[in-house]
């Protein structure tokens, strides 16, 4: 049986994006409000976070970030699989029109490079 992270990676296209990440635990009550790390990769699924925290699969988080062409992208979020010492599979759990038109443009232009 696939899991929902490994069914996720086959449903929507990756492209790779290398920018600064922003994040913040929803349901946590300690560390640091807000972490920024870099993230290795896109998607209108989630995003990969590069990074050796070790945050557990289904943790929540509000992620912040800023694509090539400057459009910032605020979306909550769910940690769904953890590649230890790699870094954290995020997916988007709101994403609102404009944000997915953008981020569909970007993955798009990467393809046809």
């Amino acid at each position: 049986m696939k899991t929902s992270a490994q069914l996720e990676r086959r449903r929507f296209e990756r492209a790779p994006l290398t920018a600064t990440v922003e994040y913040e635990l929803t349901n946590s009550s300690s560390g640091p409000s807000r972490v920024r790390r870099s993230m290795a990769n896109i998607s209108l699924g989630g995003l990969f976070i590069s990074t050796e925290e070790q945050i557990r699969a289904g943790t929540r988080m509000v992620v912040r970030f800023e694509l090539p062409n400057r459009h910032r992208v605020i979306a909550v979020s769910r940690v769904c699989y953890l590649k230890k010492g790699q870094g954290l599979g995020v997916e988007f759990l709101t994403l609102d029109d404009e944000d997915r038109d953008e981020i569909q443009s970007y993955i798009l232009a990467m393809k046809a490079k």
